[in-house]
Parts: structure tokens; C-alpha cells; sequence
């Protein structure tokens, strides 16, 4: 008997080690915390967006957005904004693109148009050369503003995305 409890109290904590292995690795924010409109996005808070975004990306060719790309590849001007995150692919497999840019003081116009004109270059790359429905994606892709930064989304699902975008970077 007493060896069948041992082995029943072994097993019990085998079973309570292995479910701890299934916790969740970061949470999310709750519903009071994505309310509350005075917390500070922290400093990874895009990146960790995109991460969750682009987990089921299954485009290939996708590239950080980095100054120097969107300088090279876009032509925006890095002076304008603070710091930069995101990811567009190269258009030969399709669009999957989120940029996120914390303008500078005063610079929140030279931002937002930068973001059109990044919108307006891939719809003009896609509008002969559209492969999987891009120019479509370009064309309806959005941009709008989230705590300090100003946002373009051009991908498939993009509701999801900008609910991805709303958890990490608050108001």
C-alpha cells in the first residue's frame, strides 16, 4: 500500500511539473490596462507586436524595416522620426507590410506622408506585377496613429493586425 501511494504521489507531481511547462511565456494586457490611456508603450512594444504578427506570415522575403532600407528602398528621411519598426517583404512573393514610425517633435505631417508615400510606391510596383492579390492589399492598406507612433498596414487580415498593435502599444 504504501508503495502505491509513492508511486500515485510521483506520478501527481510529475503530472503538476510537466502542466507548468504549458504556462503562458508573457501575458497580455488585460481589458483595464488597454483602457487606461496614460501608460507608456515600452520601448520593445513594436517589436513584440510584429513578432505576433508575422508568426503566421508565410511570405517569403520579408525584411526588417530598418533606416537605412527605408531610406534606400523609399526614400524617407531618417531626420524626420525617432526610431523605426517594421516589416515589408520584397514584393516577389506577395505584400505583407507594417512600418511603425515615431515621428520627431514637429515632424508628425513629414511622418504621415512618408507613410503615403511608401503606400503609393508599392501599389505603383504591384499595379503591373500583381501577384496575389498585392495591389489590392497596397491600395487598402491604412495608416493610422497609436500612442507615439504612426502606423501603415498592408497586409492580408488586417483587422487582426491593428488589434495586435492596439495590445502592445497603448493609446
Amino acid at each position: 500500500m504504501q508503495k502505491f501511494l509513492l508511486i500515485m504521489a510521483c506520478i501527481i507531481v510529475t503530472i503538476i511539473f510537466a502542466l507548468q511547462g504549458f504556462a503562458p511565456r508573457y501575458s497580455l494586457p488585460t481589458a483595464d490596462e488597454l483602457e487606461s490611456g496614460g501608460e507608456e508603450a515600452s520601448a520593445d512594444a513594436p517589436q513584440q507586436a510584429l513578432a505576433e504578427i508575422y508568426f503566421d506570415v508565410d511570405i517569403m522575403g520579408v525584411e526588417e524595416a530598418t533606416p537605412q532600407r527605408l531610406e534606400n528602398d523609399f526614400g524617407i528621411d531618417p531626420s524626420i522620426y525617432d526610431s523605426c519598426a517594421g516589416r515589408y517583404t520584397d514584393g516577389r512573393f506577395g505584400i505583407a507590410d507594417v512600418i511603425m514610425l515615431s515621428p520627431r517633435p514637429g515632424k508628425e505631417e513629414e511622418v504621415r506622408e512618408a507613410l503615403q508615400t511608401i503606400k503609393l510606391s508599392r501599389m505603383s510596383l504591384f499595379r503591373n506585377y500583381d501577384i496575389y492579390n498585392s495591389y489590392e492589399l497596397a491600395e487598402n492598406g491604412s495608416i493610422f496613429q497609436r500612442g507615439d507612433y504612426y502606423i501603415l498596414t498592408m497586409i492580408e487580415n488586417e483587422e487582426a493586425v491593428r488589434e495586435i498593435i492596439e495590445a502592445y502599444i497603448p493609446r
